[in-house]
């Protein structure tokens, strides 16, 4: 008796996911804003901060840079921080699609979608909060050699933690996860046509090899790999818009 005030909410679950097109509609909107966001963030950053060229410049030219168009470059770092967030609930979108018969497969692929966003969040958040006070500390009329030096040492220390390390490293490692296996659960599920599925996952393997193993092994971090590595990151999220797409005509 004392499990019948909780039998209507279980039927309600059970109805949501008895019905795909519940979850196939908001799951089809986030990417396509998740595509389109990337897009114009990217567009922003490379047009008003040379990005991503930029993050191998030292601190007394990047930081001139930043300062020029501030306020655009923190607009686009925030459009990035926003875009990570979006991926908590892309990632359990796809859960919620393709989670099926136990399998851990499914749980595991959206921890790392979740994980790949709250890394590459910590990553960017250094632009809007930690890189204004350095540029206007190095950039100081006032200020003297020492401080100079001191602010750019600050500057290749926050890079090379919270970029290189966390944002970059560890958030394109968790993606690059999550990336071949969403392509994986779409292959097993046959919530997207097979063509779409692995062409996700080619396009996350060729760049996560550069992105992740580069500075390791020297030929994968060839101009060539490292470009290639470029055009498929930016064609894997021309295919999160397609996905997206490909969901929104499978709910109709």
């Amino acid at each position: 008796m004392s499990t019948l005030p909780f039998a209507p909410a279980s039927r309600e679950v059970t109805r949501v996911h008895e019905n795909p097109d519940a979850a196939r509609r908001p799951l089809a909107a986030l990417l396509i804003v998740f595509a389109i966001g990337n897009a114009v963030a990217a567009g922003v950053l490379g047009a008003v901060f040379g990005w991503p060229a930029v993050l191998g410049e030292p601190a007394s030219v990047a930081l001139p840079m930043f300062a020029e168009n501030q306020a655009a470059i923190v607009s686009g770092f925030y459009l990035f921080i926003v875009l990570s967030v979006l991926l908590v609930p892309i990632s359990l979108g796809f859960y919620r699609l393709t989670a099926s018969g136990g399998s851990l497969l499914a749980p595991t692929v959206a921890a790392f979608g979740i994980l790949a966003g709250a890394f590459q969040l910590m990553g960017w958040i250094r632009w809007p909060f930690v890189v204004p006070d350095l540029a206007r500390a190095f950039l100081d009329p006032a200020a003297t050699t020492g401080v100079r030096d001191a602010t750019a040492s600050s500057y290749e220390l926050i890079n090379s933690y919270a970029g290189a390390g966390l944002g970059e490293h560890l958030g394109w490692l968790f993606q690059a996860a999550w990336g071949l296996g969403i392509a994986l659960l779409m292959v097993r599920t046959g919530v997207l046509s097979r063509t779409i599925a692995m062409t996700g996952g080619v396009l996350t393997a060729v760049w996560a090899v550069p992105f992740l193993l580069g500075s390791a092994v020297p030929v994968l971090g060839d101009d060539i790999v490292s470009t290639a590595g470029f055009v498929a990151y930016a064609l894997w999220f021309v295919w999160n818009g397609v996905a997206g797409a490909g969901l929104l005509r499978r709910a109709r």
